[in-house]
């Protein structure tokens, strides 16, 4: 698998950017800049637009027309929240966002330009995955849910299915972000069956920037009226009458105006190749690596999860002597970053074993192992 991706050594960053899948450059100046040569411009590619909804329809096992492309998740989330109708579910009254400390900070930052509008945040007290710490938050007063499924600091997978069962219960929206989980572990959408979901290609799909995504439950695509729209959230785009806008009849509706094509033709590159490779084998080689790092840390420092089923694709590791390490890391030129929680270590399918012998002897003669 390797050899299909440009692959720096000793890179453990996936769960930053994603590498490069060997290709990718003559088939987006084939898709992407050959229509713009020709003059077919438009004609091909909004087909390709219809292959990335269909590619990634396939992977999280819903209808395309469910997905909507999206620059990033920032955008997809703001896109959300200003197209909620305030007759579902008494909105009007129901005023609390809840969420989590641990969520990527630009999920705090939309939805604290959200008061604007009347809601109220509240983070849940506790540790994201226990299921009581959402239980106690999400009441009858709870507008939005919003639920990472595997955190980008530690790692952490969160009960998604259990949280979401809370918010239908309490007729609360849900917004499931997978952006740190789509290609590393399964997504099982379906059965979580959730109101909303955000993702990105850019980390373990592979798929470069701004190739993003929001995917909309039937029951949201009935209800949900989006305020930033353009011709591209027509019912149909090519009509060029000012003065009749239709949504479009599916999740298109929160496409917005003009987009941005060239990552989708990027993203529609890594796409090809994972029909060909398979996620499953992936999903098993991240969790071979993981273990090969986990057993013989010293379980003291060990920030992300020890157990399998309750990981991402990152080790997270907090030393107490965080100097030897940073510098016995840069001496290695191992690529890898470092948050408040400790430093962060993510594997691909890509990753050799190599690698990851490499950096075990770095963590060994820093005294880190057990």
């Amino acid at each position: 698998m390797r050899d299909l991706f440009c692959v720096p050594e000793n890179y453990f960053l996936s769960h930053s950017v994603g590498c490069l899948p060997l290709g990718t450059q003559d088939i987006v100046g084939e898709y992407y800049f050959k229509p713009w040569k020709t003059g077919e411009n438009w004609k091909d590619w909004m087909s390709y637009v219809m292959d990335f909804r269909k590619h990634l329809g396939k992977y999280l096992g819903v209808a395309p027309s469910s997905i909507c492309p999206q620059v990033n998740i920032s955008s997809a989330l703001t896109k959300i929240i200003h197209s909620l109708p305030v007759t579902h579910s008494g909105l009007a009254k129901r005023r609390k966002i809840i969420l989590s400390r641990d969520d990527f900070p630009t999920i705090g930052f939309v939805f604290k330009t959200a008061e604007r509008m009347g809601y109220e945040i509240r983070f849940i007290e506790g540790h994201a995955t226990d299921i009581q710490a959402w239980r106690e938050a999400i009441d009858d007063t709870t507008a939005i849910v919003h639920i990472t499924h595997a955190l980008s600091n530690t790692s952490h997978l969160l009960p998604v299915k259990e949280i979401c069962d809370l918010a239908r219960q309490h007729e609360a929206i849900s917004i499931v972000d997978i952006a740190q989980s789509f290609g590393a572990v399964p997504v099982p959408i379906q059965d979580w069956c959730c109101d909303f979901v955000t993702g990105t290609g850019v980390k373990f799909l592979c798929a470069g920037t701004g190739a993003c995504f929001l995917y909309a439950s039937e029951t949201m695509l009935n209800t949900c009226r989006p305020l930033d729209v353009g011709w591209f959230s027509h019912e149909n785009p090519f009509e060029m009458d000012i003065g009749s806008f239709r949504y479009a009849d599916d999740a298109m509706r929160f496409f917005g105006g003009t987009p941005s094509i060239a990552p989708i033709t990027t993203a529609n590159a890594a796409f090809e190749l994972w029909d060909i490779i398979g996620f499953d084998k992936v999903h098993s080689q991240i969790q071979t690596h993981l273990e090969a790092l986990v057993a013989p840390i010293n379980s003291e420092i060990l920030v992300s999860p020890k157990n399998e089923t309750a990981r991402g694709a990152s080790f997270v590791i907090s030393p107490s002597n965080k100097e030897v390490l940073r510098q016995a890391l840069k001496s290695a030129s191992i690529f890898h970053d470092e948050r408040t929680d400790g430093f962060r270590f993510s594997v691909h399918g890509y990753t050799a074993s190599n690698e990851v012998a490499t950096l075990n002897t770095i963590l060994d003669d820093c005294g880190l192992h057990a």
